[in-house]
Protein backbone atom coordinates (compact mmCIF):
# COMPACT_ATOMS: atom_id res chain seq x y z
CA UNK A 1 0.00 0.00 0.00
CA UNK A 2 1.20 3.27 -0.76
CA UNK A 3 1.96 5.64 1.62
CA UNK A 4 -0.17 8.68 1.44
CA UNK A 5 2.17 11.82 2.54
CA UNK A 6 -0.66 14.31 3.43
CA UNK A 7 -2.88 13.99 6.20
CA UNK A 8 -5.80 14.70 7.24
CA UNK A 9 -7.46 18.02 8.26
CA UNK A 10 -10.53 20.19 8.84
CA UNK A 11 -8.99 23.67 8.11
CA UNK A 12 -9.57 26.12 5.62
CA UNK A 13 -8.34 28.96 4.18
CA UNK A 14 -10.10 31.60 1.81
CA UNK A 15 -9.42 31.76 -1.66
CA UNK A 16 -9.00 35.37 -1.72
CA UNK A 17 -5.70 34.98 0.04
CA UNK A 18 -4.28 33.29 -2.79
CA UNK A 19 -2.79 35.84 -5.13
CA UNK A 20 -0.97 33.77 -7.80
CA UNK A 21 -3.38 33.13 -10.84
CA UNK A 22 -1.01 30.25 -11.38
CA UNK A 23 -1.82 28.41 -7.93
CA UNK A 24 -5.14 29.25 -7.85
CA UNK A 25 -6.55 28.02 -11.05
CA UNK A 26 -4.87 24.40 -9.52
CA UNK A 27 -6.65 24.24 -6.25
CA UNK A 28 -10.13 26.63 -7.29
CA UNK A 29 -12.08 23.46 -8.53
CA UNK A 30 -11.95 21.85 -5.12
CA UNK A 31 -13.41 25.26 -3.40
CA UNK A 32 -16.91 25.01 -1.09
CA UNK A 33 -18.55 27.60 0.50
CA UNK A 34 -17.38 28.28 4.48
CA UNK A 35 -15.43 29.86 6.87
CA UNK A 36 -11.58 30.34 6.88
CA UNK A 37 -9.40 28.95 9.18
CA UNK A 38 -6.84 31.57 8.78
CA UNK A 39 -8.68 34.85 9.52
CA UNK A 40 -12.47 33.08 10.60
CA UNK A 41 -14.31 34.44 8.13
CA UNK A 42 -18.38 33.96 8.23
CA UNK A 43 -18.75 32.49 4.65
CA UNK A 44 -16.99 32.39 1.72
CA UNK A 45 -15.39 30.32 -1.01
CA UNK A 46 -12.56 28.29 0.83
CA UNK A 47 -10.04 25.78 0.20
CA UNK A 48 -9.29 22.69 2.69
CA UNK A 49 -5.67 22.84 2.77
CA UNK A 50 -5.42 19.07 2.57
CA UNK A 51 -5.86 19.90 -1.32
CA UNK A 52 -3.33 23.03 -1.23
CA UNK A 53 -1.01 21.10 0.91
CA UNK A 54 -0.72 18.19 -1.84
CA UNK A 55 -0.68 20.64 -4.46
CA UNK A 56 2.67 22.41 -2.80
CA UNK A 57 4.09 18.83 -1.92
CA UNK A 58 4.09 17.96 -5.76
CA UNK A 59 5.69 21.40 -6.66
CA UNK A 60 8.60 20.61 -3.78
CA UNK A 61 9.00 17.05 -5.69
CA UNK A 62 9.55 19.00 -8.77
CA UNK A 63 12.20 22.05 -7.05
CA UNK A 64 14.56 20.50 -4.49
CA UNK A 65 15.65 16.95 -3.63
CA UNK A 66 16.77 14.67 -0.45
CA UNK A 67 20.05 14.54 -1.91
CA UNK A 68 22.06 17.93 -1.24
CA UNK A 69 25.75 17.66 -2.43
CA UNK A 70 28.41 14.92 -0.80
CA UNK A 71 31.77 14.26 -0.51
CA UNK A 72 33.21 11.71 0.84
CA UNK A 73 30.45 11.55 2.73
CA UNK A 74 30.22 14.67 4.13
CA UNK A 75 26.89 16.90 3.17
CA UNK A 76 28.01 20.44 1.71
CA UNK A 77 24.97 22.25 1.13
CA UNK A 78 22.21 23.68 4.21
CA UNK A 79 19.30 21.33 4.74
CA UNK A 80 15.47 22.51 4.93
CA UNK A 81 12.87 21.43 7.22
CA UNK A 82 9.34 20.76 5.50
CA UNK A 83 7.49 24.09 6.97
CA UNK A 84 10.84 25.82 5.14
CA UNK A 85 9.59 24.51 1.48
CA UNK A 86 6.43 25.60 2.05
CA UNK A 87 7.19 28.90 3.04
CA UNK A 88 9.55 29.49 0.15
CA UNK A 89 6.97 28.21 -2.42
CA UNK A 90 4.12 29.93 -0.79
CA UNK A 91 6.13 33.62 -0.36
CA UNK A 92 4.92 34.95 -3.26
CA UNK A 93 1.73 32.92 -3.78
CA UNK A 94 -0.04 34.02 -0.53
CA UNK A 95 -0.70 36.88 1.07
CA UNK A 96 2.23 38.04 3.28
CA UNK A 97 -0.22 38.06 6.23
CA UNK A 98 -1.07 34.58 6.16
CA UNK A 99 2.12 33.04 5.09
CA UNK A 100 3.06 32.06 8.56
CA UNK A 101 -0.18 30.02 9.93
CA UNK A 102 -0.19 28.31 6.63
CA UNK A 103 3.12 27.64 6.41
CA UNK A 104 2.80 25.78 10.43
CA UNK A 105 -0.13 24.17 9.17
CA UNK A 106 0.88 22.54 6.54
CA UNK A 107 4.12 22.00 7.83
CA UNK A 108 2.24 19.39 10.28
CA UNK A 109 0.33 18.53 7.13
CA UNK A 110 2.63 16.92 5.08
CA UNK A 111 4.96 14.05 6.35
CA UNK A 112 8.16 14.13 5.02
CA UNK A 113 11.07 12.94 7.05
CA UNK A 114 13.82 13.34 4.79
CA UNK A 115 15.52 17.15 4.43
CA UNK A 116 15.22 19.21 1.77
CA UNK A 117 17.87 20.52 -0.39
CA UNK A 118 18.51 23.13 -3.15
CA UNK A 119 19.68 20.71 -6.80
CA UNK A 120 23.00 20.99 -7.01
CA UNK A 121 24.58 20.96 -10.55
CA UNK A 122 28.24 20.71 -10.73
CA UNK A 123 28.54 22.95 -13.74
CA UNK A 124 26.14 25.52 -12.50
CA UNK A 125 23.78 24.85 -14.88
CA UNK A 126 20.64 24.88 -12.73
CA UNK A 127 19.33 27.96 -13.66
CA UNK A 128 19.93 31.78 -14.16
CA UNK A 129 20.76 32.38 -11.07
CA UNK A 130 23.60 30.30 -11.29
CA UNK A 131 24.63 32.38 -14.01
CA UNK A 132 24.21 35.87 -12.89
CA UNK A 133 26.12 34.52 -9.76
CA UNK A 134 28.62 33.29 -11.75
CA UNK A 135 29.06 36.25 -14.13
CA UNK A 136 29.47 38.73 -10.62
CA UNK A 137 31.75 36.55 -9.33
CA UNK A 138 34.00 35.84 -12.52
CA UNK A 139 33.66 40.12 -13.09
CA UNK A 140 34.48 41.20 -9.59
CA UNK A 141 37.19 38.80 -8.69
CA UNK A 142 38.59 37.45 -11.54
CA UNK A 143 38.70 39.40 -14.71
CA UNK A 144 36.91 42.65 -16.21
CA UNK A 145 37.54 41.73 -19.35
CA UNK A 146 35.06 40.79 -22.19
CA UNK A 147 36.87 38.70 -25.02
CA UNK A 148 34.76 36.70 -27.69
CA UNK A 149 35.38 32.95 -27.25
CA UNK A 150 38.68 31.82 -29.47
CA UNK A 151 37.55 28.06 -29.80
CA UNK A 152 33.95 26.56 -30.34
CA UNK A 153 33.15 26.96 -26.34
CA UNK A 154 34.03 29.60 -23.85
CA UNK A 155 36.97 28.47 -21.67
CA UNK A 156 38.42 31.57 -19.86
CA UNK A 157 37.04 33.84 -17.86
CA UNK A 158 37.04 36.74 -20.09
CA UNK A 159 35.41 34.53 -22.56
CA UNK A 160 32.67 33.59 -20.34
CA UNK A 161 31.75 37.04 -19.27
CA UNK A 162 31.67 37.83 -23.20
CA UNK A 163 29.23 35.14 -23.99
CA UNK A 164 26.86 36.07 -20.94
CA UNK A 165 26.64 39.74 -21.68
CA UNK A 166 25.89 38.96 -25.48
CA UNK A 167 23.17 36.42 -24.30
CA UNK A 168 21.31 39.90 -23.06
CA UNK A 169 21.41 41.77 -26.15
CA UNK A 170 19.25 40.65 -27.87
CA UNK A 171 16.53 42.29 -25.37
CA UNK A 172 17.75 45.28 -26.24
CA UNK A 173 16.78 45.41 -29.71
CA UNK A 174 12.92 46.62 -30.80
CA UNK A 175 11.64 43.38 -32.04
CA UNK A 176 12.35 42.20 -28.32
CA UNK A 177 9.75 45.08 -27.10
CA UNK A 178 11.24 46.35 -24.23
CA UNK A 179 12.79 49.10 -25.77
CA UNK A 180 10.78 52.35 -26.43
CA UNK A 181 10.79 56.03 -27.66
CA UNK A 182 10.60 59.18 -25.13
CA UNK A 183 9.85 61.74 -27.35
CA UNK A 184 10.68 65.31 -27.64
CA UNK A 185 9.35 67.52 -25.09
CA UNK A 186 9.30 64.75 -22.63
CA UNK A 187 10.05 66.69 -19.30
CA UNK A 188 12.63 65.16 -17.00
CA UNK A 189 13.06 65.33 -13.34
CA UNK A 190 16.78 65.87 -12.33
CA UNK A 191 17.05 66.60 -8.58
CA UNK A 192 20.06 67.15 -6.01
CA UNK A 193 20.40 67.58 -2.28
CA UNK A 194 22.67 69.58 -0.06
CA UNK A 195 22.85 70.75 3.88
CA UNK A 196 22.06 74.66 2.92
CA UNK A 197 19.37 74.01 0.56
CA UNK A 198 18.35 77.66 -0.08
CA UNK A 199 22.45 78.12 -1.26
CA UNK A 200 21.57 74.77 -3.81
CA UNK A 201 18.22 76.75 -4.84
CA UNK A 202 20.04 79.98 -5.65
CA UNK A 203 23.14 78.34 -7.76
CA UNK A 204 20.43 76.40 -9.78
CA UNK A 205 18.17 79.09 -10.38
CA UNK A 206 21.47 81.52 -11.73
CA UNK A 207 23.07 78.48 -13.74
CA UNK A 208 20.48 75.74 -13.90
CA UNK A 209 22.31 73.17 -16.47
CA UNK A 210 25.83 73.67 -14.52
CA UNK A 211 24.41 73.33 -11.27
CA UNK A 212 21.72 70.23 -11.99
CA UNK A 213 23.40 68.49 -15.14
CA UNK A 214 25.72 65.28 -14.40
CA UNK A 215 28.91 66.31 -12.28
CA UNK A 216 32.40 66.97 -13.96
CA UNK A 217 33.67 63.98 -14.88
CA UNK A 218 36.74 64.40 -11.99
CA UNK A 219 33.93 64.48 -9.60
CA UNK A 220 31.95 61.76 -10.84
CA UNK A 221 31.95 58.99 -7.84
CA UNK A 222 30.86 55.19 -9.17
CA UNK A 223 27.73 54.55 -8.99
CA UNK A 224 25.44 51.36 -9.70
CA UNK A 225 25.28 51.77 -13.81
CA UNK A 226 28.44 54.24 -14.34
CA UNK A 227 32.38 53.48 -13.33
CA UNK A 228 33.67 56.29 -11.47
CA UNK A 229 34.86 59.14 -13.80
CA UNK A 230 31.66 58.38 -16.17
CA UNK A 231 29.05 60.74 -16.08
CA UNK A 232 25.39 59.59 -16.50
CA UNK A 233 22.67 61.81 -16.33
CA UNK A 234 20.40 60.32 -13.89
CA UNK A 235 16.59 61.39 -13.59
CA UNK A 236 13.38 60.37 -12.87
CA UNK A 237 9.76 60.49 -14.90
CA UNK A 238 7.99 62.58 -11.59
CA UNK A 239 9.24 65.08 -9.28
CA UNK A 240 8.29 62.91 -6.23
CA UNK A 241 10.16 60.08 -7.45
CA UNK A 242 13.21 62.38 -8.43
CA UNK A 243 13.41 63.86 -4.47
CA UNK A 244 13.20 60.49 -3.00
CA UNK A 245 15.70 59.04 -4.82
CA UNK A 246 18.33 61.10 -3.51
CA UNK A 247 16.74 61.78 -0.08
CA UNK A 248 17.27 57.73 0.24
CA UNK A 249 21.03 58.53 0.78
CA UNK A 250 21.12 61.72 2.36
CA UNK A 251 20.38 62.64 5.84
CA UNK A 252 18.79 66.21 4.86
CA UNK A 253 14.82 66.86 3.91
CA UNK A 254 15.31 69.64 1.35
CA UNK A 255 15.67 68.64 -2.23
CA UNK A 256 16.46 71.20 -5.14
CA UNK A 257 14.34 69.98 -8.58
CA UNK A 258 15.02 71.34 -12.17
CA UNK A 259 13.20 70.31 -15.46
CA UNK A 260 14.71 69.26 -18.01
CA UNK A 261 12.54 69.23 -21.70
CA UNK A 262 13.90 66.46 -24.36
CA UNK A 263 14.89 68.85 -27.21
CA UNK A 264 15.12 65.15 -29.63
CA UNK A 265 13.44 61.84 -29.18
CA UNK A 266 15.53 58.94 -27.57
CA UNK A 267 15.60 55.39 -27.18
CA UNK A 268 15.97 53.40 -24.15
CA UNK A 269 15.83 50.21 -22.72
CA UNK A 270 12.74 50.26 -20.21
CA UNK A 271 13.83 47.36 -17.47
CA UNK A 272 10.00 48.81 -15.99
CA UNK A 273 8.13 46.64 -19.13
CA UNK A 274 10.36 42.56 -17.92
CA UNK A 275 7.53 40.25 -16.38
CA UNK A 276 8.12 39.37 -13.14
CA UNK A 277 9.42 36.30 -12.42
CA UNK A 278 7.56 33.05 -13.85
CA UNK A 279 5.20 31.27 -10.60
CA UNK A 280 6.82 28.12 -9.08
CA UNK A 281 3.36 26.87 -9.85
CA UNK A 282 3.55 27.78 -13.35
CA UNK A 283 5.35 24.74 -15.30
CA UNK A 284 4.61 25.48 -19.18
CA UNK A 285 8.14 26.35 -20.55
CA UNK A 286 8.40 29.51 -23.05
CA UNK A 287 11.54 30.36 -24.71
CA UNK A 288 13.79 33.26 -23.73
CA UNK A 289 12.04 32.74 -20.00
CA UNK A 290 15.30 32.55 -18.79
CA UNK A 291 16.96 35.13 -20.12
CA UNK A 292 13.84 37.89 -19.19
CA UNK A 293 15.01 36.34 -15.30
CA UNK A 294 18.58 37.58 -16.17
CA UNK A 295 17.45 40.89 -16.89
CA UNK A 296 15.24 40.50 -13.54
CA UNK A 297 18.40 39.57 -11.65
CA UNK A 298 20.04 42.84 -13.39
CA UNK A 299 17.26 45.10 -12.69
CA UNK A 300 17.37 44.45 -8.96
CA UNK A 301 20.75 44.83 -8.93
CA UNK A 302 20.47 48.38 -10.60
CA UNK A 303 17.36 49.30 -7.70
CA UNK A 304 19.04 47.90 -5.06
CA UNK A 305 19.54 50.98 -2.20
CA UNK A 306 23.17 52.23 -2.28
CA UNK A 307 24.75 51.50 1.23
CA UNK A 308 28.56 53.24 1.44
CA UNK A 309 30.14 50.66 3.38
CA UNK A 310 33.08 50.44 1.47
CA UNK A 311 32.20 47.26 -0.76
CA UNK A 312 30.16 49.43 -3.26
CA UNK A 313 32.83 50.06 -5.56
CA UNK A 314 33.48 46.14 -6.67
CA UNK A 315 29.50 45.25 -5.68
CA UNK A 316 28.62 47.53 -8.70
CA UNK A 317 30.91 46.25 -11.36
CA UNK A 318 28.73 43.78 -12.45
CA UNK A 319 25.69 46.29 -13.53
CA UNK A 320 28.40 48.80 -14.62
CA UNK A 321 29.93 46.43 -17.27
CA UNK A 322 26.47 45.13 -18.16
CA UNK A 323 25.36 48.95 -18.77
CA UNK A 324 28.10 49.73 -20.69
CA UNK A 325 27.30 46.68 -23.20
CA UNK A 326 23.88 48.08 -23.44
CA UNK A 327 25.11 51.66 -24.02
CA UNK A 328 27.85 50.93 -26.63
CA UNK A 329 27.14 47.17 -28.19
CA UNK A 330 23.47 47.49 -29.12
CA UNK A 331 22.42 48.65 -32.67
CA UNK A 332 20.89 50.99 -33.54
CA UNK A 333 22.50 52.31 -30.13
CA UNK A 334 20.63 52.74 -26.97
CA UNK A 335 20.64 56.23 -25.60
CA UNK A 336 19.54 55.05 -21.79
CA UNK A 337 17.69 52.61 -19.30
CA UNK A 338 14.86 52.99 -17.77
CA UNK A 339 14.31 51.23 -14.10
CA UNK A 340 11.45 51.34 -11.58
CA UNK A 341 12.24 53.23 -8.34
CA UNK A 342 12.62 50.93 -5.49
CA UNK A 343 11.93 53.89 -3.08
CA UNK A 344 8.62 55.35 -4.39
CA UNK A 345 5.91 53.00 -5.85
CA UNK A 346 5.15 53.13 -9.40
CA UNK A 347 8.40 55.80 -9.86
CA UNK A 348 10.69 54.99 -12.67
CA UNK A 349 14.18 56.16 -12.97
CA UNK A 350 15.62 57.11 -16.66
CA UNK A 351 19.88 56.56 -16.61
CA UNK A 352 20.83 58.65 -19.78
CA UNK A 353 24.58 58.09 -21.30
CA UNK A 354 25.22 61.91 -21.93
CA UNK A 355 27.32 63.03 -19.41
CA UNK A 356 29.23 66.08 -20.99
CA UNK A 357 28.08 69.67 -20.47
CA UNK A 358 27.54 70.11 -24.54
CA UNK A 359 24.36 68.46 -24.83
CA UNK A 360 22.88 71.16 -21.49
CA UNK A 361 21.66 74.69 -22.18
CA UNK A 362 19.74 76.80 -20.06
CA UNK A 363 17.01 78.69 -21.56
CA UNK A 364 18.03 81.96 -23.00
CA UNK A 365 21.92 80.65 -23.08
CA UNK A 366 23.50 81.03 -26.26
CA UNK A 367 26.36 78.34 -26.28
CA UNK A 368 30.22 78.84 -28.40
CA UNK A 369 30.83 77.77 -32.10
CA UNK A 370 33.22 75.01 -30.72
CA UNK A 371 30.05 73.60 -28.40
CA UNK A 372 27.91 73.74 -31.89
CA UNK A 373 30.35 72.01 -33.61
CA UNK A 374 30.58 69.29 -31.22
CA UNK A 375 27.10 68.93 -31.03
CA UNK A 376 26.96 68.51 -34.34
CA UNK A 377 29.87 66.28 -35.13
CA UNK A 378 28.43 63.72 -32.15
CA UNK A 379 25.06 63.85 -33.14
CA UNK A 380 24.80 65.57 -36.80
CA UNK A 381 22.85 68.35 -35.09
CA UNK A 382 24.08 72.25 -33.02
CA UNK A 383 20.82 72.15 -31.28
CA UNK A 384 21.34 70.85 -27.42
CA UNK A 385 19.59 67.76 -26.29
CA UNK A 386 18.64 68.80 -22.90
CA UNK A 387 16.93 72.03 -21.85
CA UNK A 388 16.41 73.88 -18.73
CA UNK A 389 14.54 76.95 -17.83
CA UNK A 390 14.89 78.69 -14.51
CA UNK A 391 11.52 78.80 -13.44
CA UNK A 392 11.39 75.15 -12.91
CA UNK A 393 13.77 75.17 -10.37
CA UNK A 394 11.71 74.59 -7.07
CA UNK A 395 13.00 73.24 -3.25
CA UNK A 396 11.18 70.44 -1.74
CA UNK A 397 10.28 69.31 1.33
CA UNK A 398 11.02 65.25 1.83
CA UNK A 399 9.46 63.23 4.57
CA UNK A 400 10.55 59.89 5.48
CA UNK A 401 8.71 57.14 6.45
CA UNK A 402 9.70 53.53 7.60
CA UNK A 403 8.08 50.03 7.27
CA UNK A 404 8.71 46.93 8.67
CA UNK A 405 7.85 43.26 6.92
CA UNK A 406 8.95 39.78 7.78
CA UNK A 407 11.84 38.86 5.83
CA UNK A 408 11.03 35.47 3.78
CA UNK A 409 13.98 34.04 1.73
Amino acid sequence: MEFDPIGQTDDTMCLRHITDRHLLRRVEQFATSGACTICVTASGQVINLEHLAQVVYDFAERTYDHDGFRIEGEQLQSPMDTEEIVERLLADAIEPAVLDPVAGLMGGLIHEELDWFEPFDMDHNAGVEFEWDDFEQSIKHESRLLSPAAGAQPETAPERNHEFVRSLLVFAEKRAGLVRAIGRGTELHRARIERDARKLERDARESPAGTLGPAPAERVSAGRMNAQGVPMLYVAQDVETACAEVASHSPYDEAVVGTFILQRTLHILDLTLVPPPRSVFDDTIEEGDNRLNSLGFYRDRITRPVILDGNHPVDYVASQILTEAFRWWTSPRLDGIAYPSRVREGGTNIVLFFGDPIWFETVGETKSRLTRYQRHDKHGAEDPLFVIDHKTVRRYRVNRALTVERSVL
